[in-house]
Formats: structure tokens, sequence, C-alpha cells
């Protein structure tokens, strides 16, 4: 009886663990980065060509706090507007190491696909393969309460706006990406386990300059 006390007791904690592990916590967002507005739009501007090295942890914090971060706590409201405040964009960051959920209330990334599966991304263009980073925004119906025709219309402005609000970032830091409608949505829909209500919209390949 010890014996199986004991062994489910480790299991428990086996599984803890394993789950703690599939969460990483983030740095939290700087508070001032980069250019002022005015010089982000001046700059602006879609690239293509990336250097290979990986974003650091407090990076991606900054890039994740600007497509959906939560900048008003005690509000539980974001940097991104969206139609009545559904919130119903989800981020998904895909890296050689595999594909994580930003968890904005958290500022955390949760595993949900192991491997690289950026070619799912890239499709049919190549050179979207080479950003060690790829954001992609995902609507989620469920959450926006609606799927008729001004439901997905909404839905796909409020990605326009969080794909925009990484877009001005980008610029105002010194990343480099492009805003794009090109991927493999069947088998990103797949690989992710979405719902026919969860449709994926746009994506952001992100990375240092060459």
């Amino acid at each position: 009886m010890k014996r199986q006390i004991v062994f489910m007791l480790l299991t428990t904690l086996l599984c803890c663990a394993l789950s703690m592990a599939q969460v990483q916590k983030l740095p939290a967002p700087a508070k001032s980065l980069g250019k002022n507005v005015m010089e982000a739009l001046w700059s602006r501007s879609s690239g293509n060509e990336f250097s290979d090295k990986m974003l650091s942890d407090q990076d991606l914090s900054n890039l994740l706090f600007a497509a959906i971060g939560v900048n008003r706590p005690a509000e539980g409201k974001i940097t991104s507007p969206t139609a009545r405040n559904f919130q119903e964009v989800r981020v998904f960051v895909f890296t050689a190491k595999g594909v994580s959920e930003y968890l904005n209330k958290e500022n955390s990334l949760r595993q949900v696909a192991r491997g690289d599966h950026r070619g799912l991304i890239a499709d049919r263009q190549d050179w979207a393969k080479s950003a060690p980073v790829s954001l992609l925004f995902v609507a989620d119906e469920k959450k926006f309460g609606s799927s008729d025709a001004h439901a997905k219309l909404a839905m796909a402005i409020d990605v326009g706006i969080v794909s925009e609000n990484v877009n001005l970032f980008c610029a105002g830091a010194g990343f480099v990406t492009r805003p794009r409608m090109t991927m493999d949505t069947p088998a990103i829909k797949k690989l992710l386990k979405l719902s026919d209500t969860e449709t994926p919209l746009l994506n952001n390949p992100v990375g240092y300059a060459k």
C-alpha cells in the first residue's frame, strides 16, 4: 500500500514537472525601447532577409507584448484594440524548436507542438523559413460570439491591427518582418488542433536584420 502511495505521489510530481516545463515565463516587457512613433512610421517597411540568430527572451517578450500584451492589468485590456473588447485573436510562436501559444495574461509561452514547423508558415515562399520566429494570428469565433459575415469581417480587421502592431514594433526596434496571408492553413489547423471556429488569418516572420 505504501509503495502504491509513493508511486502515485512520484507520478503526480512528474506530471506537474512536465507540465511546468512546457510553460516558459518571459521577462517583463520593456517600458521604453527604440524609436518614437513618428520615427517608426518613417522607418516601416517589409523585408524578407533575416539573420538566423534566435531572438532573445527579452526581445520575444517585447514583440509579443506589442502584439496582444496586457497593458492595463486592472482592466484586463491589451495593446491591440478588438471589437467590443472580445480579444478573440490568439498568437502562436513558431521557432526551430517548436510551436507555443502566447499567454498574454501570464506573459508566458505554452508549448503546443515540438519540432520545426516553420515550413507550414512559409508554405510556397521558402524565404519565410529563414526567419527565426514566425508569429501566427488566429481568430477565435467562440471568443467573438458570432460567425456571421459582419463578425468575420470584424475579426479579420482585428487580426490586421495585431499584425500592424508587430510591424510598427519591428520598425521601431530594428527588426525585420513582413505581414503575410500565405501559409498551409489545413496543416496548421491539424498541427495546432484548432477547431472549425478557429481560423489562421495572417502571419509575420520576424528576425534580426542580416
